[in-house]
């Protein structure tokens, strides 16, 4: 069965900031916990969004950086329009700059101080497209700029990942997610959901220029790191 949460340009999709939360225990400390790793970094003037839609991202660095200029990329008009709802929430306009378009078919201007994209790279199934993505991520940053990302992350054949998922079921069933709405969860694994392991994950972000990397924030499968590109001296 098609989770139509996953497709993007379905109307139902203007539900996910109300069912995220439900799903991602913890979903709104990987934006704040962000925020607060950002406030010690020199430069936030000009900030990449890949996966724009919805408006977290936005609302919570529009609030905390007001002055920085946003890049704001995501395929889905309706994903947009909720963005656009969401940052309707501060008390100040914020400069964005929107693309819906797929991120890698895009040349940006100038190299950016920050680049985040949360809760996007398991929708990906092919690993030469997240080594693809996550190059072009590298490519968007400025020498001494930070990427955060988060994705969920994980071996299924693993048992300890499995136990995990039953544990992260029990959470969700707390939050009031129904059964019907679990086993959809469940069985989009590997059918709209393309998990890896973090280990690899963290050596395709070396490989695309990454230099130091560092997990802030788990929660069962997910894992949110932040990932600073910096040149090797020779």
């Amino acid at each position: 069965m098609k989770n139509p949460l996953h497709d993007w340009h379905s109307p139902i999709v203007s539900t996910y900031q109300n069912t995220i939360r439900q799903k991602i225990i913890g979903y709104d400390l990987i934006y704040n916990m962000m925020t607060d790793i950002l406030r010690g970094h020199p430069v936030i003037d000009n900030t990449l969004v890949v996966g724009a839609g919805g408006g977290q991202e936005l609302l919570t660095l529009g609030e905390a950086f007001p002055s920085s200029h946003f890049t704001a990329v995501d395929t889905s008009t309706i994903m947009r329009q909720a963005a656009d709802q969401r940052i309707q929430q501060l008390d100040h306009d914020l400069h964005i700059d929107w693309y819906e378009d797929d991120v890698l078919s895009l040349r940006f201007q100038h190299p950016y101080d920050v680049t985040t994209c949360h809760l996007v790279l398991h929708f990906i199934k092919d690993l030469e497209q997240k080594r693809a993505l996550l190059q072009k991520l590298a490519t968007s940053l400025q020498n001494g700029g930070v990427l955060f990302i988060s994705s969920i992350n994980a071996d299924m054949t693993d048992t300890i990942c499995q136990q995990q998922l039953k544990y992260w079921r029990n959470s969700m069933y707390q939050n009031d997610i129904s059964e019907e709405d679990w086993l959809r969860f469940e069985q989009s694994f590997g059918s709209t959901i393309y998990p890896i392991k973090l280990e690899l994950l963290i050596d395709l972000l070396h490989e695309v220029g990454f230099t130091k990397i560092v997990p802030y924030f788990k929660s069962y499968l997910v894992d949110a790191l932040v990932a600073t590109k910096e040149e090797v001296n020779k």
